[in-house]
């Protein structure tokens, strides 16, 4: 192990004009047992020059106030001014506690009276040690407080550059918001846009079918009958029996016949007068009824709990379509023995569920490849539920029949648009 090295010698400068004291002065350190480094000068002014003379300065000065020319204190106060000095020790007379006092007020770091009654020189080394040690400590606390000034100022200076780019990327964030937000208010506004003209689109084509529907009914389906009435008419005043190998007239009229029920069952499924004339609460009655007379096999029950007058005109026509083709779909592809269809209706929605215990179906494979649907099918309802702001339900899986509910809101606005397929 390295031997751990000797402490550096106490560095003091003495200011001192006495010879006498001077030498009081080394012995009193040499009879200390402590290692000293002596330095003397005689006046305050040689100060600064022994202080420059010096390797290293001095780790504490001592200075006498009654000095030739500049006193002590004077001294000190002048050269504090000028010069960053080590502690300094005040020397003064017997019963100068005045001045003493004056010395600490100017900074100095501790005075000793010369007073042999007092044993000053034996208390003088550990005045210096001491002097020495409180400097140290108050440079520590300095060097302490710089760094940790240091330190502050460098996390000021951090805090501000984050605060900084925070700011900016606040300020990003708050530019892209906006610009998502513009986006999204004109999606919005396309989405309605896109809505309102697929309602026109669906009105027009309404009107189209009403319109043919009546062309049907009112032209070709009293054309067919009148023609009907005539021949009946002259069959009746025909006495011969027809020829061989030719067509009878009662065929023929039975052909009419069966020709203009199929005009009717036309027009009606493009656009049933009743609908326009009696309501949707009638114009369920009769499809379910007549959809009953054409699937006798089938079952259909109806369950209605709502009022008519509690419906709107632009939810009708679609609530009617997705009834249409649901019920139409539960007689030609279930193979249902039992139909259930409910309407019910309150301030806030109204609901259709039309349900058959049917064979039922996985809905993704309907979705993938169409499923033979016919008509609209599940798209085609959806897109109406769409259109109105509504939503349309389809739980289905196979040998446990089908539900579809449809959802519309008796305030279009009450929903957003709707959801394609929920399961």
């Amino acid at each position: 192990m390295n031997p751990t090295p000797p402490p550096s010698p106490l560095r003091v400068l003495l200011v001192e004009d006495s010879e006498h004291d001077q030498l009081a002065f080394r012995r009193a350190l040499d009879r200390s047992n402590q290692d000293f480094d002596l330095t003397f000068c005689r006046r305050g002014e040689d100060m600064p020059r022994a202080m420059q003379a010096g390797s290293a300065s001095f780790d504490v000065v001592v200075m006498d106030h009654n000095l030739p020319g500049m006193n002590g204190l004077d001294t000190f106060r002048a050269l504090k001014e000028k010069t960053d000095l080590p502690p300094v020790i005040m020397l003064t007379g017997a019963g100068s506690e005045i001045l003493a006092v004056q010395a600490l007020q100017a900074g100095m770091d501790d005075y000793i009276i010369k007073d042999p009654n007092q044993g000053y020189l034996q208390l003088l080394p550990l005045k210096l040690y001491d002097a020495k040690n409180r400097y140290d400590i108050r440079q520590a606390h300095r060097q302490a407080q710089i760094q940790l000034k240091q330190a502050y100022d460098k996390l000021e200076q951090m805090v501000a550059r984050r605060t900084k780019d925070l700011a900016h990327t606040v300020e990003s964030l708050q530019a892209e918001i906006y610009q998502r937000k513009a986006v999204e208010k004109a999606l919005r506004e396309s989405q309605k846009v896109l809505r309102e003209l697929s309602l026109k689109i669906q009105d027009t084509q309404e009107n189209e079918r009403r319109q043919i529907a009546k062309e049907l009914h009112d032209s070709i389906g009293a054309s067919l009958a009148a023609i009907k009435y005539a021949v009946e008419g002259r069959l009746m005043h025909m006495r011969d029996a027809p020829p061989e190998n030719t067509v009878s007239l009662e065929k023929v009229v039975a052909n009419l016949s069966e020709t203009i029920k199929e005009v009717r069952r036309i027009s009606a499924r493009l656009r049933p007068s009743i609908l326009d004339d009696l309501g949707l609460l009638a114009a369920i009655d009769w499809h379910c009824r007549n959809s009953g007379e054409m699937y006798t096999d089938i079952a259909i029950a109806t369950h209605i709990e709502a009022e008519e007058a509690g419906i709107p005109e632009a939810a009708k026509i679609i609530i009617y379509r997705v009834l249409q083709e649901a019920v139409n779909n539960a007689l030609r592809h279930s193979g249902a023995e039992n139909v259930e269809v409910h309407l019910a209706a309150n301030s806030a929605e109204i609901r259709l569920c039309v349900q058959d215990d049917g064979c039922g179906f996985r809905l993704q494979d309907r979705v993938s490849d169409g499923g033979g649907l016919s008509g609209y099918g599940l798209v085609g309802m959806h897109d109406r539920a769409a259109m109105a702001g509504g939503r349309l339900r389809v739980d289905s899986a196979p040998g446990e029949g089908t539900t579809i509910c449809l959802v519309l809101p008796c305030d279009r606005q009450d929903l957003p648009g709707g959801v394609l397929y929920e399961i």
